[in-house]
């Protein structure tokens, strides 16, 4: 069997998506003294710890993973004694190194203080280092049906995983939370595929699956259809309903705003016609007079000049108005402009 790499570089935003790799891709394949070895984490202020670790000799014979958390905020001198200490191995010890910096314009960055290290450089030679940009916008959806497909044989369908994308936070400890509870309930009723009903039984987010379904309605421009769904949800709005309603219907026209200046959106196919013809027929106008509805409506709730429900229903008949084309005065944005 090959020698397990004497340290680890974990080149990732997503602490948990790294973690996981490490686990049960790399570690795990080379049985059970690693499998079941001894973990321990280790932070900035630890670092004297750990290289004291390393320079300790037990009579143990059990071996150690240290996991270097935020490796990406150490600096040169905690580095350079780290690179020091590590060109003499232990084959009792794996030390991985968590480097959770962010993005940079959507691509993977090293951080400086790391990219000239003697250890750095030997990882990449000997193939000692994963790498991966995360949970994105592009690639939600492919990482949640994989998950949901190989770790607990769900299908998720387009719609599904698109309205996934609306509640959940883009991260892997959220995917798998919600993936691991999807599970028990497919499971219970001895079916594969989720449906839409089944996550709003589950979850906390059926105020969010809620406003997923009227705003979809809302871009139909038939008013009569918005409004036969909100007052047939009206037992699950309360006065904190608003606020999810802002936070998606605002997500959907930061969307709409980069689709209209030909920036790049990740969607899935199903939906990019249709999102292409709504920015178009709305404009650079109207998507900026719906963002100003729903900052005005939020300013309105939060300074205690207006009620939730009341500005609800009014922000949702002036958006109405706007997709429908129609030129009476708005509502909520006259109400609050003229009490100020």
């Amino acid at each position: 069997m090959e020698q397990i790499a004497g340290f680890y570089f974990c080149h990732c935003p997503d602490m948990q998506l790294a973690k996981e790799y490490m686990e049960n891709s790399y570690i795990s394949s080379f049985g059970d003294a690693w499998l079941h070895a001894e973990k321990r984490s280790f932070w900035n202020e630890d670092i004297g710890a750990y290289l004291s670790q390393l320079d300790t000799i037990t009579f143990e014979t059990k071996n150690k993973i240290f996991y270097i958390r935020n490796a990406h905020e150490l600096s040169l001198e905690q580095w350079k004694k780290i690179s020091g200490a590590l060109s003499k191995p232990r084959s009792d010890i794996l030390s991985v190194f968590f480097l959770n910096n962010a993005l940079d314009k959507g691509k993977l960055k090293v951080p400086q203080a790391v990219q000239k290290l003697k250890c750095f450089e030997f990882a990449h030679k000997k193939g000692w280092i994963f790498e991966s940009v995360g949970v994105t916008d592009k690639n939600f959806v492919q990482i949640l049906k994989k998950e949901a497909k190989e770790k607990y044989n769900l299908t998720l369908s387009n719609d599904i995983c698109s309205l996934l994308k609306d509640i959940l936070s883009p991260d892997y400890n959220s995917i798998n939370n919600i993936l691991a509870q999807l599970s028990l309930v497919a499971d219970e009723n001895g079916q594969g595929e989720v449906s839409a009903n089944v996550i709003a039984q589950l979850t906390n987010y059926t105020p969010e699956l809620v406003w997923f379904n009227i705003i979809n309605k809302i871009e139909t421009g038939k008013s009569a259809d918005v409004w036969k769904l909100f007052y047939k949800a009206s037992n699950q709005i309360d006065d904190s309903s608003i606020f999810p309603f802002l936070a998606l219907m605002m997500r959907e026209m930061r969307t709409l705003w980069k689709i209209k200046a030909n920036e790049q959106v990740y969607l899935p196919n199903s939906q990019v016609d249709n999102k292409t013809a709504i920015a178009a027929k709305l404009g650079f106008t109207n998507i900026a007079k719906i963002i100003s509805l729903l900052c005005f409506a939020e300013y309105a709730i939060k300074s205690g000049k207006k009620k939730s429900v009341e500005t609800l229903e009014e922000l949702i008949k002036d958006i109405i108005k706007i997709y429908t084309k129609d030129t009476s005065q708005l509502a909520t944005l006259y109400a609050i402009n003229t009490e100020n």
